[in-house]
């Protein structure tokens, strides 16, 4: 299985609406990828105490393909219209990464 990842780093003046990102992104983000092999997808508001600090991970989604080829075609088809998206949460921009996740149990 392949896990695609985005993760926001926080900078200074940035922005990021939670809500719109775990309901209408989210939303966006299944309909575009469910056609494409999408087996999962996951979000994560990450929670502090205090004010994030720059360079500190605020949010990050999970997006779960069966395999390579199938994750890079989702991306190469609807890569676009959700990074087109991204305006409208936040002004930071989304690491992207893959990674191969191994069940351990």
């Amino acid at each position: 299985m392949i896990r695609v990842t985005g993760f926001y780093r926080w900078a200074e003046g940035a922005h990021f609406d939670h809500a719109y990102f775990n309901s209408e992104h989210g939303r966006i983000s299944k309909e575009a990828l469910s056609s494409l092999g999408l087996l999962r997808l996951e979000s994560d508001q990450f929670l502090s105490p205090t004010a994030p600090t720059i360079g500190e991970i605020v949010a990050t989604t999970h997006a779960y393909f069966p395999d390579l080829q199938t994750a890079q075609t989702a991306l190469a088809t609807a890569g676009g219209a959700l990074m087109a998206d991204v305006p409208n949460y936040t002004n930071l921009k989304p690491e992207i990464r893959l990674s191969k996740v191994s069940s351990h149990v």
